[in-house]
């Protein structure tokens, strides 16, 4: 891990998913803290509880309140706007165009654009690094 590591919040209900992206993720020297949750209102129980990942990996399927509306609930955060990557197997065009209009920075589909996400990752935290914001 290196100095000033990102904090990052995965929030998908399937248990294959979350363990799929930690072996993705763990190799990746940028990032510092990874907290997980199985739905939209843990996730949001952590924001409201104080944890501010600089990056949000959301599923838009979820039980209860589904990723979209999370979005929604994290864009209306003040002082808070960590990256948000959409990763789903909904990918009908509509839901895509949804996601980015409320604010989603990436929208990857599960089965094709899973490796995209280190890339996404790292320049993330050069992006942040570079302009002193972690």
């Amino acid at each position: 891990m290196i100095a000033n590591a990102l904090r990052l919040l995965m929030v998908d209900d399937s248990d294959f998913i979350r363990e799929r992206l930690l072996l993705l993720l763990a190799d990746l020297g940028s990032i510092g803290e990874i907290q997980s949750a199985k739905s939209a209102e843990e996730g949001i129980a952590l924001l409201n509880d104080g944890y501010r990942p600089d990056i949000i990996l959301l599923d838009i399927n979820l039980p209860g309140k589904n990723g979209l509306h999370m979005l929604k609930d994290i864009r209306k955060m003040e002082g808070f706007s960590p990256l948000v990557v959409i990763l789903t197997n909904n990918t009908l065009s509509g839901y895509k165009s949804e996601c980015l209009r409320c604010g989603a920075d990436h929208f990857l589909d599960k089965a094709r654009d899973f490796q995209q996400i280190p890339a996404i990752i790292e320049a993330t935290w050069q992006k942040l690094y570079s302009q002193q914001l972690l």
